[in-house]
């Protein structure tokens, strides 16, 4: 399992011996807006008010707004299908958002760095070539 954050984006953390649920239904995994299955990256927007996570599990990227009970689908299918083409992601893994609010994941399986901008509904490839050496 890999995990990736991107420090010059994490806002000030402190420890909580407790924790709490940010994002997801505790225990329970899927598809819908509201689960999450294998999170492994996530990024929050400039305004830390907005947590990107890549789930690889469902091969796409949420858009989490703090506070929210559901997320949006910013970066491949949100019934979490995999596929190659550029609709579609296969095992996320990182994300970082610019302050334009685009996202660049890392497509494992795809073997590229994909950017979704803003709103777009397929991503463009801005490095490898989406073919394993």
């Amino acid at each position: 399992m890999r995990f990736c954050i991107f420090l010059a984006t994490i806002p000030l953390l402190r420890w909580n011996s407790t924790g709490i649920t940010v994002a997801g239904e505790s225990g329970i995994s899927g598809n819908s807006a509201n689960l999450l299955s294998s999170p492994v990256g996530v990024a929050f927007d400039s305004s830390n008010s907005v947590l990107y996570i890549a789930e690889s599990g469902n091969n796409r990227v949420q858009k989490w707004i703090i506070g929210e009970s559901n997320a949006t689908t910013v970066a491949g299918q949100s019934d979490g299908s995999a596929g190659s083409s550029l609709t579609y992601l296969n095992s996320p893994t990182c994300v970082q958002v610019d302050v334009n609010d685009n996202v660049y994941v890392a497509d494992l399986y795809n073997h590229r760095i994909v950017v979704w901008s803003n709103g777009a509904s397929s991503g463009t490839i801005v490095a490898g070539n989406g073919m394993k050496k």
